[in-house]
Formats: structure tokens, sequence, C-alpha cells
């Protein structure tokens, strides 16, 4: 019997490929943006110009007071002018250097503003005369609420007692920042006033008020201030060792006083009051209230 030959290959279909799992990708998670705090300028004290443009030469359209925070919305190319809004409903603008920055302005989207106004050529003289008006002074930022009222004092000084403030139906608002402008001019026709500074040392108002005398019944004139003067003079006899006057003779005379910022900006109409010898009122109360 013979062995058996070999076998022909049983002939199969092609091998089926098989199916591997494709990948997912993962997505990244997404950081949330955080809002950047709107920036504002703040005016520190007294009262800074508003204009229509970037520059001084741009016409003023209003003032801004002291610790009054108004929105940064744009700034000149060159970062010294912010435009601010709103003031009386309009956008502004303001000096950097005169304000106070809150918040980073380096978001704040670039201004190019129109060119400023130019000025009208002035005609011709002619032979015919002109009327020429009277100007119109600008009215003081600041008036009179209340007083002066004198009380009597028997210290041989001045004291002055002063309130400023903004009216506020739930409680006038103490105004920090502000100052006395004090002169005097002796009894004499022919003196002219001199400056007479702060004995206790000069300090603009603050952003309270206090009383000047304590509670109780027996507390006098008891009124509310956030600014005090002194005006102490010397003893005659340090300037005259054999002088017998008192250190009232030396403010026997008249004194005019009205606010003022920190520049020294006149803010308020000045009123006068006398402490000539023999008048026993001094210590003099003034409150002055913001009206624009």
């Amino acid at each position: 019997m013979e062995p058996p030959g070999p076998q022909a290959p049983t002939a199969t279909g092609p091998a089926s490929p098989i199916l591997l799992p494709t990948a997912t990708p993962t997505p990244l998670p997404t950081d949330t943006p955080t809002p950047t705090p709107t920036p504002y300028v703040v005016v520190e004290s007294g009262l800074v110009n508003l204009r229509s443009g970037p520059g001084p030469e741009y016409p003023l359209v209003a003032q801004l007071g002291p610790g009054i925070p108004v929105a940064i919305v744009g700034q000149n190319p060159e970062g010294t002018w912010y435009q601010i809004c709103c003031v009386n409903g309009e956008s502004v603008w303001v000096a950097e250097n005169h304000v106070r920055v809150v918040n980073d302005t380096r978001q704040v989207a670039l201004v190019l503003a129109d060119p400023p106004p130019t000025a009208t050529p002035t005609p011709t003289a002619t032979d015919t005369p002109t009327i020429t008006p009277t100007p119109t002074a600008t009215p003081y930022p600041f008036a009179v609420a209340e007083g002066p009222l004198f009380f009597p004092s028997n210290n041989p000084w001045l004291t002055i007692w002063v309130k400023v403030f903004v009216p506020n139906p739930g409680g006038d608002i103490p105004l920090p920042g502000y100052h006395l402008d004090v002169k005097f001019r002796n009894r004499d026709f022919n003196s002219s006033f001199e400056s007479r500074p702060n004995t206790k040392g000069e300090e603009p108002s603050f952003d309270h008020f206090e009383y000047s005398v304590p509670p109780g019944t027996a507390s006098g004139n008891r009124v509310p201030f956030n600014y005090k003067y002194e005006f102490k003079p010397p003893d005659p006899r340090s300037l005259d060792p054999t002088s017998t006057d008192s250190p009232l003779k030396l403010i026997d005379g008249y004194w005019q006083i009205y606010l003022t910022d920190g520049a020294g900006n006149q803010l308020s109409a000045p009123i006068e009051f006398n402490t000539l010898l023999g008048n026993p009122n001094l210590e003099v109360y003034v409150a002055w209230a913001r009206i624009r």
C-alpha cells in the first residue's frame, strides 16, 4: 500500500480585518474669563475742570468735585487725558494728572478726538463806538448755609469753627480737603488786609463732624464742625518787656474770611467781622454748603 501523497492546500477566503477602537479626544478644560474691573477717576479735593476734548484748548463744559467716581470710557493716544462718562448725560475729558485713577486702564479704548474749535477772527475795529458789556461774575460753588454766628469767649484769641458739607435729606455729608483763607487789618483807617496763618497748625477739613463743646446742660454754644481755625496773638511783653498791653490789643481790628480748595482757589464770597477791643465775641461759626 502506497503512502499518501502530499495533499493540495485547501483554498480559503481573504482574512477578515481586525477592527480596533478609535480613540476619542478628551476636551481640554476652558478657563472662565475673569471680568476686568471698570476703571474710574476720583477727584481728591477741590474742583477739576472737565472739557469737551483732550486738552486745555477745548471748551470748559463742567467741573467735578471730590469723592464722585466717574467711569473711564476712553483715553487719548498719549494717555494724558481720559474720556469719562457721564457728566450731565455727556462724555467729557479730564486731565490724567488732576485725578486719582482706580483700576487698570491698559484695556481702555484709544479715542481720536475732533480738533478743537477754531477761534473766530476778531473783526477789524471801526470808528463806530461799541458798548462793552460788563462781564458776569462766575457764581461760587459754596454758599453760607448758617452764620456767621458770634459767641462770647474769655480766651485772648480768635477761634473760627467751620462746617463744610453737601446738604442731604438723610443728613448733611461732610466734605474733606478744604481750607479757610483768613486776613486781618488793624483799626487804623489806612491799614490793609494781611494774611493770618492758623496758629494751631493748618489742616484741611476732615470727613466727619465733631462738636465745638461736649454735650450737656453746661455745653453752651455747641455747633458741628469739620474745620477749626485759631489765631493766638503773641504776648506783647515778648516783643516789648515794658509793654502793658494784653494780647487782645494785637487783634484790635477787622477780619475777612472765605473758603478755598487745596490750591488756594476762592470758593465762597468773603465774610467780614471785627474783634475790636471791648467786643467779647471771639468765637465765630460759619457753615458753607456746596450748591453746585
